[in-house]
């Protein structure tokens, strides 16, 4: 797993450049002391980038004063979500979250737009004490004054096993990935919020879903675009590229395009969350080597990308 003892030193030397930063809003800085311009660059190198292999974008809380990502050992693929707080003016050291399960793989941590509730996809151990027999299960923690609540699977309605990459936008309704177990074919539902409960998941349409791989659906609080990665012909880059649909004035999702040569490259680029801010896109990419071997990194860009993008599509919800 994660070193923390050398990740923390890393961290401490980071922060002591925030002195010397620009910060976005007169109270918290980001991690690293810097802010995304128009050209992607690494996020926080040292302090969140680093040699492990990040496997999710950061999830921010709306007033940013908690942070969450979730890392893959590798090559065991056991996951593991860390947290940073903005506590005396300076950030903490990586942690694991007082929900974490050291037992299971916990991974893609999502807040809700009000910061009450953070989901994440999880392997552990279900309340009837036996696993999920069909892969990863949705789960919810509260977050409180006083730290973490106690996390609860998502109602069997929603997650039934091989649930992934929680997005939830201000309505309540919920988008994440089904990947059924070694099928290349995996796709992007929702369920809706209706008095109180999600329905029943339905696959968003064919212009969003093809017969090969979509996943890391995140959908704007209201829920006028969605960012998501696939395999689909026409990319940019590598063998995953990240995508964007709009909202139409009838309701209807636009044709999907990239996101173009400022966020795809030629290596796979992944898990698109932006700041709640709106102001930030982060997204995984593994065109960094490390000893000859493509590793996963958190990148960020400004969201005028996606701005740009939105003025070229006459029909989105503006």
């Amino acid at each position: 797993m994660v070193k923390l003892t050398t990740f923390s030193l890393l961290l401490l030397v980071a922060i002591s450049s925030c002195n010397r930063s620009t910060k976005s809003d007169g109270a918290i800085d980001y991690p690293g002391g810097r802010l995304a311009t128009d050209s992607a660059e690494l996020f926080a190198p040292g302090v969140i980038s680093s040699d492990s292999f990040e496997h999710s974008a950061p999830a921010f809380s709306p007033d940013r004063r908690s942070l969450l990502w979730s890392l893959v050992e590798m090559p065991t693929w056991k996951a593991s979500i860390l947290e940073i707080n903005y506590e005396d003016n300076k950030w903490s050291a990586p942690h694991s979250p007082t929900f974490s399960d050291t037992t299971a793989s916990d991974i893609y941590p999502s807040f809700s737009p009000d910061g009450k509730t953070l989901y994440f996809s999880s392997s552990r151990k279900l309340p009837s004490g036996k696993f999920p027999s069909r892969g990863n299960v949705l789960w919810s923690v509260e977050k409180t004054e006083t730290g973490w609540g106690i996390p609860q699977p998502l109602d069997s309605i929603v997650s039934k096993g091989g649930e992934y990459s929680p997005s939830i936008a201000s309505s309540g309704n919920l988008y994440f990935t089904y990947g059924p177990f070694r099928s290349p074919d995996w796709n992007i539902l929702m369920t809706k919020y209706i008095r109180g409960s999600n329905a029943e998941p339905t696959q968003l349409p064919a212009t969003i879903n093809t017969s090969g791989y979509e996943d890391g659906p995140f959908v704007a609080p209201d829920e006028s675009y969605l960012i998501f990665e696939s395999d689909r012909p026409g990319g940019i880059g590598g063998s995953i590229d990240l995508y964007i649909s709009f909202k139409s004035k009838n309701g209807d999702w636009s044709t999907p395009v990239t996101l173009g040569h400022k966020v795809n490259s030629s290596a796979d680029e992944r898990f698109a969350r932006v700041s709640p801010d709106g102001k930030f896109l982060f997204f995984g990419s593994n065109r960094r080597r490390i000893e000859g071997k493509p590793n996963f990194d958190i990148y960020w860009i400004s969201t005028s990308v996606i701005t740009s993008l939105r003025e070229q599509i006459p029909q989105a919800v503006n």
